[in-house]
């Protein structure tokens, strides 16, 4: 019987590892992360993708007392998650192409293999040289949001062109992480509540969703970063509608500081009405956007 062995050079090592994804993240949708339709809330999607990325970057990479939230990050839905699902996050730097350089976040159900969402945001300082290839990175590329960071807006221009205030909030230590700054899944968590008070602003509330068996849901996303966030902040996010075009409405997110008026983040959406029973879009009711 022969004994096979198997020869590896250092440099074959080296490459074979820096050239594949990484886990970040491993872990479980409970009842609790979801919501009233039934899956995982965009805020946990956000949670999971940040606590990521902060594995994926080398240690001391962020300076001490500094804030580490990415100037952008761009997020696709694709796949529900629901309570009980096992899921795992791997991530890497794309190697070549127009986002050369920036990282992507896979998070896929651990159970059926299917990718449920992906993350794209620029490399932080000194990102580890984990390159993927085109397939891994081409479902996490922009479809109907620009990749760039959007420039803030102010209060003044958010109601001029249509909005409203959705959402006041009180930033708590519990929303901070060990540094005093407030964690990317309450920048998330003040747009998911403040979006049904914008849905009912374009006529598409509640009591008709529940009439009809539907919920909302979001397909695409991004957040930019303007100003970090402290515990005692009062924070007022400003929405607006963009546009309706066939069964997707888009909107933009402005939240504001009211000690300064600054921006601290804006955020972006793209949703869709969904028929809980088939879990498939639906087209949006007459009355949208009417007023």
């Amino acid at each position: 019987m022969h004994r096979r062995t198997l020869e590896f050079s250092a440099d074959d090592i080296f490459t074979r590892f820096m050239t594949c994804p990484i886990e970040t993240h491993r872990g479980f949708v409970n009842t609790w992360d979801c919501d009233e339709n039934a899956h995982m809330n965009v805020q946990h999607y956000l949670r999971f993708f940040d606590e990521a990325a902060t594995l994926f970057a080398p240690a001391g990479s962020t300076p001490s007392g500094q804030p580490s939230l990415p100037l952008t990050r761009h997020v696709r839905f694709h796949a529900e998650l629901l309570a009980g699902a096992l899921i795992r996050i791997l991530s890497a730097q794309i190697g070549d192409g127009p986002f050369a350089g920036w990282i992507v976040h896979r998070m896929e159900n651990v159970q059926t293999g299917v990718l449920s969402a992906t993350a794209l945001e620029p490399p932080p300082p000194d990102a580890r040289p984990h390159q993927a290839d085109a397939g891994f990175a081409e479902p996490a590329l922009p479809r109907s949001i620009a990749i760039e960071a959007d420039q803030p807006e102010t209060a003044e221009t958010m109601i001029s062109s249509g909005g409203l205030v959705t959402h006041c909030r009180i930033v708590q230590p519990a929303h901070c992480d060990a540094g005093g700054f407030m964690l990317q899944q309450h920048y998330i968590s003040c747009f998911t509540d403040g979006a049904p008070h914008l849905w009912e602003h374009v006529n598409i509330g509640t009591q008709w969703l529940i009439q009809h068996g539907y919920g909302r849901v979001a397909v695409e996303t991004k957040i930019s970063h303007h100003h970090p966030v402290h515990a005692g902040d009062v924070l007022l996010l400003h929405s607006r509608p963009i546009a309706l075009t066939g069964k997707i409405i888009r909107f933009r997110h402005e939240l504001i500081r009211t000690s300064d008026g600054q921006s601290v983040a804006s955020g972006e959406v793209v949703a869709l009405v969904l028929d809980l029973n088939t879990r498939k879009a639906v087209a949006m009711p007459e009355q949208a956007f009417r007023t």
